[in-house]
């Protein structure tokens, strides 16, 4: 599967970022699948996600931008906040040089929250 290769340098965002709260992570799984994968969240605005996947993850031979899945928003924190919401892949970049070596970076577009 061929997949684009931005970079962040690349103006990909239309609001500003805030950095993830330490433990927050994103959840999904992939229909027919029992597996569930789960990714460190790097940052989130109000209308989309920043997630971290290794480069020899097995999720990125399975993903590819415009794809549309639910994800399960885990906040982290003092306190544990789960959020259902249904995303669009927007794009599957490469980090900042010097920045999160190994990882891609993977941008949820949000479409919807979902009630749980």
């Amino acid at each position: 599967m061929e997949k684009e290769n931005h970079s962040e340098n690349e103006e990909l965002r239309t609001q500003m970022r805030t950095a993830a709260a330490d433990g927050a992570s994103v959840e999904f799984t992939f229909p027919g699948s029992m597996l569930a994968y789960q990714f460190p969240l790097r940052d989130w605005s109000y209308t989309g996600l920043g997630i971290l996947a290794r480069q020899d993850s097995k999720v990125l031979d399975h993903i590819r931008e415009g794809q549309i899945f639910s994800v399960t928003l885990r906040r982290g924190g003092n306190g544990l906040s789960l959020e259902m919401y249904r995303v669009e892949i927007r794009h599957i970049s490469d980090p900042e040089q010097g920045r999160h070596p190994g990882h891609k970076v993977v941008g949820l577009s949000i479409l919807e929250k979902e009630s749980a």
